[in-house]
């Protein structure tokens, strides 16, 4: 990829799991990346994938709880690059309650909109902002991160966060809809069990069931969802938009 035809690409929740090991693939593949995440490591992070892959990529620390900070992400980035090509909305919550979920009866108004706007409203408004300039260019990429709990019920997972996620998926396809013509392809991915951050706030017994209930018998690596969104924001995947890929290990077969 020459210097002309680098690419933008901005990844939320990329301090780690899947989000970073997308940044790292990206990286690769020759995009400038710009991580954003609220942890504090985000810096060092960055700068240690530059270290270990070449390249450039930057950080942003965000907290996409809150719609000025989400808007601020994104006056930041273009401040930095001019643009952004390619979105991944990767970031995302799942509160505990003693390391299992917070049933409907225990879900208050705070907790579902503290949900909801990291999960649901920051992708919206990132969406909003940065795919105007992608269809002006009749070029873009936006990949969102759901999960296999909007493809199914789990009784693990909590109604804000089930929900949050089935929004996303429907953010997805209207989206998609709009930008088609436009040269913008939006998809989701929607990972099942996953060796992340998320995951280990279950507890062993649940995530040793968990594992046994899935066809493939483990739990997936954050590289093998990050695969699949490297696919998807390459030249090769121009002719797809509006799907969602289940990358599960057979646990939700649709």
């Amino acid at each position: 990829m020459t210097m002309a035809q680098e690419r933008i690409a901005l990844v939320t929740g990329a301090a780690s799991g899947i989000g970073l090991a997308t940044a790292e693939l990206l990286l690769k593949r020759g995009m400038v990346l710009v991580l954003t995440d609220r942890s504090e490591e985000v810096s060092t992070i960055a700068s240690q994938l530059v270290s270990r892959i070449g390249g450039r990529a930057s950080a942003i620390r965000a907290e996409l709880s809150k719609e000025e900070g989400v808007l601020q992400l994104a006056v930041d980035v273009i401040k930095q690059h001019g643009r952004v090509d390619v979105l991944v909305n990767n970031a995302g919550i799942h509160p505990k309650k003693n390391g299992d979920k917070f049933y409907l009866e225990d879900i208050s108004a705070q907790h579902w909109a503290s949900v909801m706007a990291v999960n649901l409203t920051a992708p919206f408004l990132l969406s909003r902002e940065l795919i105007p300039q992608m269809k002006a260019r009749r070029w873009g990429r936006v990949v969102n991160v759901s999960s296999c709990a909007a493809r199914t019920a789990f009784r693990k997972t909590s109604a804000a966060y089930v929900a949050s996620k089935h929004g996303l998926i429907g953010l997805t396809h209207t989206c998609a809809a709009e930008c088609a013509s436009d040269g913008v392809t939006v998809n989701a991915v929607a990972p099942g069990p996953i060796q992340t951050g998320l995951t280990q706030a279950y507890t062993t017994e649940q995530r040793q069931a968990s594992a046994q209930s899935i066809p493939m018998g483990r739990y997936g690596e954050p590289m093998e969802v990050a695969a699949m969104i490297d696919f998807l924001v390459s030249d090769a995947a121009s002719f797809v938009t509006g799907a969602v890929f289940d990358v599960n290990g057979g646990s939700v077969i649709v």
